[in-house]
């Protein structure tokens, strides 16, 4: 190869490498658009617990539990003193009418030598369940029971303001 040769393929071979390095360095075009999303990567690792916060306030009470077995009895109480004497009993029952009063008549040694006999009323609108009289009526209006006519030759256990069709049951012991 002749020298004129060589110096021209040189010459081509520097501009071909110049224009290279031209384009290579030349402005940035237009962004292209997006492609598709890839595939989620891994997930990492849990991070640390964080603090623990404060205790909120109690909140409100819960419904009420079913009631329990039965508890075993007790151990028997000691003997009482014994009596004196005996003890009567009267009782009577029955159903209240229009007036709502029933008077049962004692005998007076239910009453004898100052002395009251124990006395208790009931009412009852099945004959089953029996609610205590009260003695001292809470108003005038009131269902309650007495001993009545102490002193006198006629005591007896007076029940007022009976309900009428209502069951009564009165019991003294003396």
């Amino acid at each position: 190869m002749t020298m004129p040769v060589v110096r021209q393929a040189l010459l081509r071979v520097v501009a071909v490498a110049s224009l290279s390095i031209l384009a290579a360095c030349g402005t940035d075009g237009a962004v292209g658009p997006a492609g598709p999303q890839g595939p989620a990567g891994p997930q990492g690792p849990a991070g640390t617990n964080g603090a623990t916060g404060a205790t909120g306030p109690q909140g409100p009470a819960g419904p009420t539990g079913p009631t329990g077995p039965t508890g075993p009895a007790g151990p028997q109480g000691p003997q009482g003193i014994p009596g004196t004497g005996t003890t009567a009993r009267m009782d009577v029952t029955g159903t209240f009418d229009a007036t709502g009063l029933v008077v049962m008549p004692l005998p007076a040694s239910a009453v004898a030598n100052g002395k009251l006999p124990l006395i208790a009323c009931f009412v009852s609108v099945d004959r089953r369940t029996w609610i205590s009289v009260a003695q001292v009526p809470i108003t005038p209006d009131d269902t309650y029971c007495a001993v009545t006519g102490v002193g006198t030759a006629t005591p007896a256990i007076t029940l007022v303001n009976g309900v009428t069709g209502q069951h009564y049951y009165i019991v003294a012991m003396w």
